[in-house]
């Protein structure tokens, strides 16, 4: 089977309009949440949410690619730009493509009803979900196998382990994957909110993962996408790694339509390290899902304590949603993306606002210095998905 590394990674999120700002921002303990500064809320009790701020596309698209595409595409197009430049690649033509996204084109479609005059003739292809993959095919001139996921707020780390998949097992050498999101949308807002899965705190604080006084997450929107290639091809062209993926996992288990399931957390967890052959005690370091709910925050705590037993208070966790709110789609890439650099620098992000936590962790609110080695990240949405992904540094380039 071949080894796959991750070269290049690119963002757009609350926290900043690069992967560069954004981790930045996550490993100093930035919030990126605040009051919605769109005229969405009038009337309603959610009004923290994460916005992209200062965001142009006019560096990567033309005026008439801008007008055409959705903002979910728009960010997805501007992350791949950078992380192809972190990678120091110019994708062959037979990259493979896999885009997760859970909400689409969601936000022109509320802006196209809303506006209630004649419908634009780029709506229906603006607000396809494949665009965003269509999008970076057509740009960067790939002709290779493309995938769009849909698999709610895991999709971002779907399509990376779907790539890693691929890669490993021969049918892919190079991937261009991640997630990307434009929920910010009253629709959106209002529809979680009157679920009781959003937080109705009005300060950055909003977003509290593991907290006794959590009350819900908090919507956000971005995209991560990365440059994945098999290791001997990297090393060929002198790549600079990140990380090697090394295990991967993804299963469904409904019992009911939202309601998370600890069984199949704790049982993605375990197909995960069995598909890195590694089991729970190799482990340094866990990026979590951690998205400030009642429930989901209790669930995850109980699956990772099966599996981590009494080594589940000792081993550093981060929950990078304290500061970036969730993205959908967006956070499970951008989280793979934060676990890559963690191993890279031999960092752990802290988590901030968890004051008071309900459960027995190693959580910080401080940047902590530690020789990892290995690290998981998981990824959880409706519909009873689960996954996780396994990285480590790579040793033998230390």
């Amino acid at each position: 089977m071949r080894r796959v590394v991750i070269t290049g990674i690119g963002a757009v999120t609350p926290l900043g309009c690069s992967f560069k700002e954004s981790f930045r921002g996550v490993f100093e303990g930035r919030s990126g949440l605040g009051v919605c500064s769109r005229s969405l809320l009038d009337g309603l009790p959610w009004k923290v949410v994460g916005e992209v701020k200062g965001f142009s596309a006019g560096e990567v698209l033309s005026k008439k690619e801008i007008a055409r595409l959705g903002l979910f595409v728009q960010y997805s197009l501007v992350a791949v730009q950078e992380a192809i430049e972190d990678a120091g690649l110019s994708p062959p033509p037979d990259t493979l493509v896999v885009v997760g996204t859970s909400r689409g084109g969601i936000y022109e479609i509320e802006r196209a009803f809303l506006q209630q005059k004649r419908l634009s003739p780029y709506l229906m292809p603006a607000t396809t979900h494949n665009m965003a993959a269509s999008a970076i095919s057509e740009r960067w001139r790939i002709s290779g196998t493309s995938h769009t996921l849909s698999s709610a707020c895991a999709s971002g780390a779907v399509a990376i382990g779907e790539a890693y998949r691929a890669i490993k097992s021969s049918q892919a050498r190079v991937a261009i994957c991640g997630g990307t999101e434009a929920p910010i949308t009253r629709v959106c807002l209002e529809g979680y909110g009157r679920m009781g899965v959003l937080s109705t705190v009005s300060t950055s604080e909003a977003s509290r993962p593991f907290d006794r006084r959590r009350d819900g997450f908090v919507l956000s929107e971005g995209a991560c996408m990365m440059v994945i290639e098999e290791l001997e091809h990297a090393l060929r062209r002198g790549a600079e790694i990140y990380a090697e993926i090394v295990g991967y996992a993804t299963l469904t288990m409904v019992r009911r339509q939202i309601e998370p399931v600890v069984e199949a957390e704790e049982e993605v967890i375990r197909q995960a390290l069995e598909d890195a052959s590694l089991s729970p005690s190799d482990i340094d370091h866990i990026n979590c899902h951690g998205t400030s709910t009642r429930l989901g925050d209790s669930v995850e705590a109980a699956a990772l304590e099966r599996i981590f037993g009494k080594r589940f208070s000792q081993i550093p966790l981060t929950a990078v949603k304290s500061m970036t709110g969730h993205m959908l789609a967006g956070s499970s890439a951008f989280e793979v993306g934060v676990t890559a650099v963690s191993l890279r620098d031999g960092v752990i992000p802290p988590t901030i606002n968890t004051k008071e936590p309900e459960f027995k962790l190693n959580i910080s609110n401080i940047k902590r210095t530690e020789g990892i080695q290995t690290a998981l990240t998981t990824s959880f949405g409706f519909g009873g998905v689960n996954a996780a992904v396994v990285l480590s540094r790579i040793k033998q380039l230390d």
